[in-house]
């Protein structure tokens, strides 16, 4: 069912869109891959500050001493 939606949305946007005469400067493809570029980065300093965390929530790792412990 969900698939069937999905297939009619995208030929929806694909087949029946009309041609939007649009221009993109190099200043806006700049701003995209820094918009990217900064995504990842903030994923990166998430799970770095939250790795300890996520260990103990799967079980790989024991809990350290509460004084060690930081929060997320």
């Amino acid at each position: 069912m969900y698939f069937t939606v999905l297939v009619i949305i995208v030929w929806l946007v694909f087949v029946c869109a009309r041609p939007a005469h649009a221009y993109l400067d190099p200043g806006s493809g700049g701003m995209m891959v820094q918009l990217l570029l900064g995504g990842v980065a903030g994923v990166v300093v998430l799970a770095r500050l939250c790795w300890g965390r996520f260990l103990l929530w799967i079980g790989v790792s024991r809990p350290a001493d509460a004084s060690d412990e930081r929060e997320c």
